[in-house]
């Protein structure tokens, strides 16, 4: 008759703590709902700011500001515009048929293609291991490779 009173008390104090338990995680849901609505807001605001960021990108068309472009990534290497100055133009009597031509069409083409998003640049790899020892890879013109869409 005891074992069945202890018994029935502890069964009573686990439920009452249960139901208290459950009561606490009831008056802390609202504070768990505000903390997911201020993520869930942060996150719509970013994205709707991605999204903006996006169409301003596309909105640009392609292909403008080649030379401008290159020449903001890397001023060092970037090529003088192919353009004849007054006193190579010659006497006058040749005009613009007799001017030699400056740059590579070439490469003017391959910068034209990676502006449009028709090919890739890409640096090659620095270093490759040969037998166990580290040596510097056979690089093209200045590392860059060019791959077709």
């Amino acid at each position: 008759n005891k074992q069945k009173r202890v018994k029935a008390e502890e069964t009573a104090l686990k439920e009452r703590r249960a139901k208290k338990q459950f009561m606490h995680q009831l008056n802390e849901a609202h504070i768990h709902n505000k903390a997911v609505k201020k993520t869930e807001k942060e996150q719509a605001e970013r994205q709707l700011e991605l999204t903006k960021l996006r169409n301003e990108k596309r909105a640009q068309p392609l292909g403008k500001g080649v030379w401008e472009t290159i020449s903001q990534k890397d001023p060092i290497r970037a090529p003088s515009l192919p353009v004849a100055l007054t006193d190579e133009l010659g006497s006058g009597n040749g005009g613009l048929r007799t001017v030699t031509p400056k740059g590579s069409l070439v490469t003017d083409r391959l910068e034209s293609m990676v502006s449009r998003n028709m090919i890739q640049k890409r640096k090659a790899d620095g270093r490759r291991i040969v037998q166990g020892k580290r040596r510097p890879k056979v690089k093209g013109a200045q590392g860059t490779e060019y791959l077709l869409m």
